[in-house]
């Protein structure tokens, strides 16, 4: 039995993986309750092939136990900013949802993006801040 097809049954609902570094990086420590909880509820949307097709609307976001929409856009200007996600489609009107990728992972290219993976900030939450 190979490693994927175990992992298959062992996690059937998928799995996210957070690297230590990013743990235990001063930015991911700074980060409030709220940003972290949405990290990880946008993380767990991905699934090794959509990073950059992940969703933070709150019609995807009520369910998952968030109370305010106003809350949610706070964490996810925070989780912007500190470039823990990257936004990788700008929602419009009438029904087009921004959609987002973690930059710990690389860009899997979709054609309803409106980012390429040569433009994706890979590793931005690494980026030291200008003093």
């Amino acid at each position: 039995m190979g490693r994927s097809s175990l992992r298959k049954k062992e996690f059937p609902g998928g799995f996210l993986m957070l690297p230590a570094e990013l743990l235990n990086s001063p930015k991911y420590r700074a980060l409030s309750a709220r940003s972290v909880k949405l990290l990880i509820d946008i993380g767990s949307q991905y699934n090794g092939k959509n990073n950059g097709d992940l969703c933070a609307a709150w019609k995807v976001m009520k369910p998952k136990g968030w109370r305010s929409e106003q809350t949610l856009n706070i964490a996810k200007k925070e989780l912007l900013e500190a470039g823990f996600i990257a936004e990788t489609r700008k929602g419009r009107r009438p029904n087009l949802c921004s959609l987002y990728g973690i930059t710990w992972k690389p860009l899997n290219p979709n054609p309803k993006l409106d980012i390429q993976p040569f433009a994706f900030p890979y590793g931005a939450w690494n980026k030291h801040e200008p003093p």
